[in-house]
């Protein structure tokens, strides 16, 4: 039996939109994704020529080519402390606002070769890099995580593929388009009796989910799904029917905190009929930006507590 196996350990998750979360058990943070800018973008880099605007946004639109600001206060505001980062992949929307928060609380990086790079490039020291392809399975204090082998969603109606690598010494700040996928992964947590499966994007390998015991697992739910096969009733099944089935990456992140959701919220619905189809068992939760769910030691949902942005 693991260290991480012989703890009592109530658990808080909060999500920031995308597929950025907080995990913490008061004393350690594990922060997933930690996307927070929300850039207005143009160009065909990742789907849509144009990223949708929100009434009265009026900030300023980024092209493939342009360098990427983070905007490091809205970061400071939210975050205020990170032992482990962990990466799902190296586009600007998973990845642009590590370097900042890795740099403030000397965090520890976990991703691929793609994602230590651009921490490297940006100042974060090697001491604090863990560079993985998946497969590994490492025990920390308190906790152990296994990376899994993955895929990205298949955006441009399955014409996405990107076998790119963010080269070490790279210049920053970074273009848009030197935000390279550079490899998918999904983690799973193991953290007292929690085993929490996490994904960063709408796709996943099925013969990696063998033998997974779950509790919960975070699922990205936008409508790039729809294009795999039977994504929703595959996952839950070859995951044994989870008991808590958490929607991430479901909203219209370029647009800013406090606009309207409503669109991708229905949207989201559809990824709840689909997990009440195939786990009707199942506790379903779609989280707003930046709402906490509490989790106790057995790991039951005692709450889904609404943020403040």
């Amino acid at each position: 039996m693991s260290v991480s196996d012989q703890q009592d350990v109530s658990l808080q998750l909060t999500h920031y939109g995308a597929a950025a979360w907080r995990i913490t058990d008061g004393k350690t943070t594990i922060l997933l994704d930690p996307y927070f800018t929300r850039l207005r973008y143009s160009g065909r880099f990742l789907g849509a020529a144009d990223s949708p605007t929100a009434p009265g946004d009026n900030r300023p639109v980024f092209l493939d080519t342009d360098a990427l600001p983070s905007e490091t206060a809205l970061i400071d505001k939210h975050i205020h402390g990170a032992d482990l980062i962990v990466h799902s992949h190296s586009h600007f929307n998973h990845c642009m606002d590590m370097p900042h928060i890795a740099k403030k609380y000397k965090s520890l990086v976990m991703g691929t070769e793609s994602t230590t790079n651009i921490a490297r490039a940006n100042g974060v020291a090697n001491h604090q890099l863990i560079t993985v392809k998946g497969g590994e399975d490492y025990q920390f204090d308190g906790f152990s995580m296994r990376v899994l082998p993955s895929l990205h969603s298949p955006l441009l109606e399955k014409r996405y593929f990107e076998s790119g690598v963010v080269p070490r010494g790279i210049s920053v700040p970074m273009q848009m388009c030197q935000y390279c996928e550079g490899g998918t992964l999904g983690y799973y947590l193991r953290w007292g009796k929690h085993r929490i499966l996490m994904f960063g994007s709408m796709n996943y390998i099925e013969r990696e989910l063998y033998d997974l015991e779950t509790t919960m697992v975070l699922v990205a739910a936008a409508a790039p799904r729809l294009h795999i096969y039977d994504y929703t009733g595959r996952l839950l099944r070859r995951l044994g029917h989870p008991p808590v089935v958490v929607a991430t990456h479901w909203d219209v992140q370029a647009y800013p905190y406090g606009a309207s959701q409503d669109a991708a919220l229905k949207q989201a619905d559809t990824f709840v009929a689909e997990v009440n189809a195939a786990s009707p068992n199942a506790q379903v939760i779609v989280p707003r930006h930046f709402d906490t769910i509490h989790v106790d030691a057995d790991c039951k949902v005692t709450g889904v507590v609404p943020g403040t942005h």
